[in-house]
């Protein structure tokens, strides 16, 4: 299998990845698709901050992993932290709504936990990962001689690949702007740092540095930038 229009292939690691517009990375040697920051339950977060927000999202979100999990055969979907975005994952509805979409993935679901997923670890969420079809991972995981992990690493310490920062790139021209979802190669560190999943989380605007590389990702295609 090639990638499709839209794709953009790199090395990274000794290892070749397919960016993909979905904001969804692909390891085709592992089968594995790599997301980050998939903030479940942001939608009922904002709800009881008194915005008027549907449970919209979360399906559009739910529908485009399953999605792009079935365009390039994904036999395995990592998240690199923060699954859900806190006690929201245990607002009413919120476990039956992933219960009923989980069979419909037909692949493993794991996590690498990150900060917001600390509510997995009580005693209220007992049962809800694998209600969700989901394996725990370490925190710090090496496949193949990569690191994944949820926050970049601040340390020299070998190619990783990571979230948390939900990096954004300010595109300007004609007296115009736009912010787009990136993903960006952090060169002091060797860390690829994935665009949030989530269509509902706010952006970092990245400010790249000699040695870093960007591209965004509109959707539809990925272009390098910067």
């Amino acid at each position: 299998m090639s990638t499709a229009p839209g794709d953009v292939e790199i090395t990274h690691g000794g290892h070749s990845f397919w960016l993909l517009p979905e904001r969804a990375l692909y390891w085709p040697s592992k089968g594995w698709l790599l997301v980050a920051d998939t903030h479940w339950g942001k939608c009922q977060t904002l709800r009881d901050a008194g915005a008027p927000v549907p449970m919209g999202p979360l399906h559009s979100d739910l529908q485009r992993l399953r999605d792009v999990v079935g365009r390039v055969g994904a036999r395995r979907v990592v998240v690199l932290g923060d699954l859900v975005h806190g006690p929201s994952a245990f607002a009413p509805g919120m476990d039956e709504c992933i219960s009923k979409w989980r069979p419909s993935l037909p692949c493993e679901l794991a996590l690498l936990p990150g900060n917001h997923d600390r509510v997995l670890m009580g005693a209220r969420a007992v049962g809800l990962l694998e209600r969700w079809g989901v394996e725990l991972l370490p925190a710090r995981l090496c496949a193949d001689g990569l690191w994944l992990t949820h926050e970049p690493p601040n340390i020299a310490s070998g190619a990783a690949v990571c979230g948390h920062v939900h990096p954004v790139v300010r595109l300007r021209g004609r007296g115009d702007s736009m912010r787009l979802p990136c993903y960006w190669l952090e060169g002091a560190f060797e860390a690829l740092v994935l665009p949030a999943f989530s269509s509902l989380v706010d952006g970092a605007t990245v400010r790249a540095c000699p040695g870093d590389r960007m591209w965004a990702a509109t959707g539809t295609g990925v272009f390098e930038c910067g």
